[in-house]
This record gives structure tokens, sequence and C-alpha cells, in this order.
């Protein structure tokens, strides 16, 4: 999520443009010290749906990318037939026509996430939009979409977690294709959902303050930042070196809430970055709109954000943040609407654990190619026990490249699966076994024969084939 620029790189000047009937008062400043420097939860369980409005792929941006979606299904353009290409345009067209409608419709995503400070866990589901879908026929199919419910069960799961012994762990489920992958990293990649949802706790200007207001122990920046007494009188003189803040009663709401405006200069003259809070008055971590750069010097806004509804523990549920361009129009809005949150509680362990059901396919990536592709075999042997014919079907294609340098366990794959419920299934393992068998006549013949009275016409034609060539083969 871009934010407002945080400028490290302080220019130095002793001088501050704020009206002194506008300074902080000495309780205002450590309002404000005491919001910049307030403690995170030490843990945190989520629950929040989140509706996106994306306006930063252009219609030429998406078309590039279905283009070269589409060239791996349907092949490039120069193999096409006229009817093909015709086909695989409008696929194009509609792919992305249906893209940005459901990107200026808004994305809407569940999450949850659970966090303890050193493992993270995030767990979301996609809204299904109502789409229309092109055969490759040319014909038009209306799809009905799935909204997401309170029970809707999540659909992708990523855990980042410590390691046994250095670096971290990542694993990643997909539901949906019942597949599970772990990897190790080296360094924390920490969640980007998890960063979100930690950052509607903080103070918007949070680090800019601290930098302001703090200062690091033996001037190192691996020190935390610890706040700066003499810094804040001067905050509340205005003479604090290169920066303003000026606090005023809210006009709509003078006995609840104060306007907040920080400025940072880098002459006389110039201000490099302004932005404006509306706070609650007795507590400034609780901010109800932010914009950068404050509007009243008069300029469009790069950001806003509202936040609405804070319940007892300080946490905001709703809240809106919305990014602009250089135009003013909408570039990135996303819309929170946060429920179910618990902090500082104790998660137990087995919620950051890699623990994947039986049924799904693992693929642990600390193992060597061949160890994997080994692992691998075996998850495809188990997927053609599968109820989903569908993956079965993939699952014998992708063992035909697996074992292509071991004929015999391939041999007894495709002899396993001409009992198979489904006839393309059938069909591709009496082919399979028509190319392995071809130096055993007697053994092929034998097979064809057994399955002379499938009643599917996809096995049957295979059993003429093998057959007819038995019988040129004798002649």
């Amino acid at each position: 999520m871009k934010k407002a620029i945080i400028l490290l790189n302080v220019f130095i000047v002793n001088i501050s443009l704020a009206d002194t009937s506008e300074l902080p008062t000495y309780e205002q400043a450590l309002k404000l010290a005491e919001a910049a420097w307030k403690s995170p939860p030490r843990s945190i369980d989520v629950t929040y749906y989140i509706t996106v409005i994306d306006n930063t792929r252009t219609e030429e941006k998406l078309l590039q990318i279905y283009q070269e979606a589409f060239d791996n299904i349907y092949g490039t353009d120069e193999e096409l037939s006229g009817f093909m290409l015709e086909s695989k345009e409008k696929n194009i067209q509609n792919s992305t026509n249906n893209e940005l409608k459901r990107r200026q419709d808004g994305i809407k995503v569940k999450y949850r996430i659970r966090a303890d400070g050193k493992s993270y866990r995030v767990d979301r589901v996609y809204e299904i939009p109502d789409r229309t879908v092109l055969k490759a026929t040319g014909e038009k199919e209306f799809r009905l979409g799935e909204e997401i419910e309170a029970n809707t069960p999540f659909n992708e799961t990523f855990i980042e977690t410590p390691g046994a012994t250095n670096g971290f762990e990542l694993y990643k489920y997909y539901h949906k294709s019942k597949i599970a992958t772990i990897q190790k990293i080296e360094n924390s990649r920490s969640a980007v959902e998890d960063r979100k949802i930690s950052n509607l706790l903080k103070t918007p200007n949070s680090l800019m303050l601290q930098m302001w207001l703090g200062t690091r122990k033996n001037n190192s920046a691996e020190e935390p930042i610890d706040i700066n007494e003499v810094k804040i009188e001067q905050l509340c003189s205005g003479t604090l070196e290169s920066c303003s803040v000026e606090i005023r009663p809210d006009v709509n709401k003078p006995d609840l809430k104060e306007r907040i405006e920080l400025s940072l200069y880098y002459d006389e003259n110039k201000q490099i970055y302004t932005s404006l809070m509306i706070c609650d008055k007795n507590d400034y971590s609780k901010v109800y709109y932010y914009q950068t750069p404050n509007p009243a010097i008069g300029k469009p806004p790069v950001l806003t954000m509202t936040f609405s509804d804070y319940d007892a523990q300080g946490f905001p549920h709703n809240v809106i943040d919305t990014q602009y361009d250089d135009k003013g129009n909408v570039y990135l809005q996303e819309t929170y609407k946060i429920e179910n949150v618990r902090l500082n509680i104790q998660i137990p362990e087995e919620v950051f654990g890699f623990n994947p059901p039986d049924d799904y396919e693992v693929t642990d990536y600390r193992l060597s190619e061949a160890q994997r592709q080994k692992a691998q075999i075996e998850n495809m042997k188990k997927r053609l026990l599968d109820e989903d014919s569908g993956r079965r079907l993939q699952a014998l294609m992708m063992l035909i490249e697996y074992l292509k340098d071991d004929p015999a366990e391939l041999k007894e794959v495709a002899a396993l699966m001409l009992n198979d419920e489904r006839d393309t299934i059938r069909a591709l393992a009496l082919n399979i076994l028509r190319t392995l068998l071809k130096d055993n006549p007697e053994g092929l013949r034998d097979i064809a024969t057994s399955m002379q009275y499938d009643g599917s016409p996809k096995v049957q034609r295979m059993v003429e084939k093998i057959l007819k060539q038995d019988k040129s083969n004798k002649e």
C-alpha cells in the first residue's frame, strides 16, 4: 500500500513558521508523542472484509496480460486458423472487459490475520463475480458468481514462521486444488496483509513524529528511537528545527476532536511535506481523518484515510484508504470492514505449523530436485484415486512426463486406469499401453481384446486401431 512519503533526510533550519497561537500545549505534545510511540499489540487475531477499487492497470496493460495467457492456451496467432484466431481474440477482449469491470466495481476479499510477533498466518478468499465466458465455439455463457459470506471457507493460506535453526519457513496452502508447499527463506517477508492491518493501529505519521520528537541511543540506527524531552519543549515553543505542528479544535466537533497539521520545511518558504489529522481530543492515536498534503495548502490529495467505529481496544472497524493520481482521480481505494478483533491473546503453536490434510499434494522445496520429483510422483499416484475425474486425468497426463524414463512403472499406472469410470481416462491409458507395448504385440492384443465390450466410442476407436495394427503386422 503506497503511503505518504517518509523523508529520512531532514534539512535543518532553525525556524518554525507556525502561528504561536496554534502551537501545541505541553499536554497536547505529550499526547502526540504517546500516539507516535503507542506499543503495538503482542499478538492479533482479526477477520475483515476488504473491497478494492483498482485503477492501477490500464485496458492496454490488461490486454497484454491476457494476450500472453491465451497464447499459452491457444498457441500464437500465426499457428491458428481464422476461426480459432477469432475465438481467441474474443476471449482476450471479453476477459479484459470483465477484469476492468471487476476492478472498477471493487474486488472483494475476506481475510483472517493471526500474528504473534514472530509468526504470521494469512487466510483469504476472493469473491467470484458474475461474468460472461466465451466458449471456443464463439458462444457466450453467463456464469453466476459466488458472494463472500460469513461461512465462506478460505481457499488460500500463507504462513511464515522462524526456522528450526536459522532463517524462516514459508508454508502455502491452496485448498481448492488441495496443494501445499513448504520452502526455506533467508529473510522474513512478513505477509503483506499483516503489515496492512498493523498499519491501521498506528498513527499515520508515527514514524515521522518519532524522528522529529526522538533520538536514537548512541546515535545508532539499530537502536530504538526514544522520546526526547528537549524536542517536546521545542515543539511547544515553535523552535523545533525544520518542522512545525499546529493544533486547533475541529470546526465540526470542537469539544470532541482536534485538527493537527504537520509541516516539514527545508527553507523559510518551502514546504516539502504537509499533512492533516483529525483526532480524538483525548487520544491522538484515534485518528478519524488523515490527508496528505494538508488541504489547507490548496493542492489535490495524494492520500486520504477515514477511520470510524473504534472499539474499547482502540481498533477501528471501518476504514477507507484512498490514493489519487496527479489529476485527483481515485487511483486505488481499499475499504475495510473489520470484525472479530482479538489483541494480546495466546495463539496456539499449531496455527503456525505445517499440517496439510492427508489428501493434499505436498511439494517440499527444501529437498533436491530429484527428491521433489519422487515426491511429486507419489502425489500424482494418490491423485489417481481422487473423486474428481478432472484431477485424475491431470495426474495421469503428468505421470506420462514424470515416468517417461521408467516405462515399467508407467505401464502399471496405465493398466490401473483401464478401469476408470471416465472414458477419456480409459482411452488415454489404453493409448499409453499401445506405445509401451509395441514390442509385445501379444500382450497389447490381449488388453485390447479385453476392452472390446467397453461402451465408450473413444475407447472403441483405440481398440480398433490396436487390433487393426495387430492384424496388419501378422499379414
